[in-house]
Parts: C-alpha cells; sequence; structure tokens
C-alpha cells in the first residue's frame, strides 16, 4: 500500500482512477463510494481533479465543484463553473483545423472536449488499421500541438502544456503540503515526473498496469477508494 502522509495536496485523475474505465466516456460513472469520499476529503485537504476532460463535461460525473484541471493541462478552473483555457491562438486554430479532417472510419467515435478533441476506435472492427490511418492523418501534426496515445485513444494537446506542468504551478502555491498524485494513463506519466523533480517530498501513484515511474501502484478504482479511505 502506497504510504499515507500528514498534509497532503490531493491530485487525482478521473477516468481509470476515481472511475472504471468503459468503452462510452458518457457512461464513465464514478466508483459508488467516490462522489462521499471526495466530499470528505475536499473538506479537510487541498484536493485538484486533473483530467483529459473538459471540465464542463466532467460536471456531469461530480456533485460539486472542485477545483480542477482539464483538457491534460491546456484548462484550468472548477468542475462545473468556471474554466480558462491556457492554449495559444495558433493551438486551437490548429486543432479546429484537424477536428474537420478526422479520418472516415467506421467504429472511430470522436469525443468533443470543448476547444479540443479525442478520437477512441476501441469500437473499430479493425484496431490495428484504425490506429495506422490515425497515425498518418496526425503524420504532419503542427509543431503547436502535441498527439497522446492513450488506451485505444488518441487525443491533442497544445505544445508545452501537460499535467505536470499544472500540477507543478498548484504544488508551488502549496509548499507546506505533500503532493499525493493517483493517475493511471500516460499522461499521468508527466505529473508523476514532474513531482519526482521537485526538491520535495510527494507521493507518486500507478493505478492499473503498464510500465510507469511512479513510486508505488495500485490495482484499479477499488484499491484507490481503500487507498483513500485511510485519510478519513
Amino acid at each position: 500500500m502506497p504510504p499515507v502522509v500528514e498534509n497532503p495536496l490531493f491530485f487525482l485523475d478521473y477516468d481509470g482512477t476515481l472511475a472504471p474505465i468503459v468503452d462510452d466516456p458518457g457512461a464513465a460513472v464514478p466508483h459508488p463510494e467516490a462522489p462521499a469520499l471526495l466530499r470528505t476529503l475536499d473538506a479537510r485537504h487541498p484536493l485538484w481533479i486533473v483530467t483529459g476532460r473538459d471540465l464542463q463535461a466532467l460536471s456531469s460525473f461530480l456533485d460539486r465543484p472542485y477545483s480542477a484541471i482539464g483538457l491534460h493541462g491546456a484548462q484550468e478552473g472548477t468542475v462545473g463553473r468556471d474554466a480558462h483555457t491556457l492554449m495559444s491562438d495558433a493551438a486551437a486554430e490548429a486543432l479546429h483545423r484537424l477536428r474537420e479532417s478526422v479520418p472516415a472510419v467506421e467504429g472511430l467515435q470522436v469525443e468533443e472536449k470543448d476547444q479540443s478533441f479525442a478520437v477512441h476506435y476501441r469500437e473499430a472492427a479493425d484496431e490495428e488499421t484504425a490506429r495506422r490511418q490515425l497515425r498518418n492523418w496526425l503524420a504532419d501534426l503542427p509543431d503547436v500541438l502535441d498527439a497522446i496515445w492513450g488506451k485505444k485513444v488518441v487525443e491533442l494537446r497544445p505544445d508545452g502544456l501537460t499535467k505536470g506542468t499544472a500540477v507543478r504551478r498548484i504544488a508551488d502555491q502549496h509548499p507546506r503540503r505533500v503532493p499525493v498524485y493517483l493517475g493511471d494513463d500516460v499522461t499521468d506519466e508527466d505529473a508523476f515526473a514532474a513531482l519526482q523533480n521537485m526538491d520535495r517530498e510527494a507521493v507518486t501513484i500507478k493505478v492499473g498496469e503498464g510500465e510507469t515511474q511512479a513510486d508505488a501502484r495500485l490495482l484499479g478504482p477499488d484499491a484507490v477508494m481503500d487507498y483513500l479511505h485511510r485519510y478519513v
């Protein structure tokens, strides 16, 4: 079990961490224990949701206006309330152009995310072919964007804005707190690295299987709930 610290600053990913991974992103309801547990933790400690989702969309799953980072670091604000984009006009324009040219492949699902979007291919009849066509589509990706390949999904984000840059900025605002980051996907590795490179204590936890540079691991949302209950 990962360590429990006295003065935590929580950074919690949503999909795969607070909610099980499902085929339909619109059906990713939180773990049954998560709502009450998040309310308790948020009342006692600074807590941020760090997600690839747009923060307005996340409000359909969370019942409180939690502080949050959205779009993998390109958005900051409050779930269901105010949120502001950190991306440049050039990145926003490039995203718009790419959105209009997504390959017409049967089974691809485009998840709209305010100024950004993700393309899921888990429903494609031939996932390998779909992935190859998506790679061809992104072969000439503009320098202002990065492509993030996750769990049967590719997402686009502005270059230089990551979950790592976001959590580093927030952690600097709470120098007496110990960052505790839980996440399951490739974009969370940026956050693990950013916190580990700070000259202070931090707890980094990979949720699920796969290679990681996190210091500890939990198997899934059930184990996440068990761990977070130790702070209650």
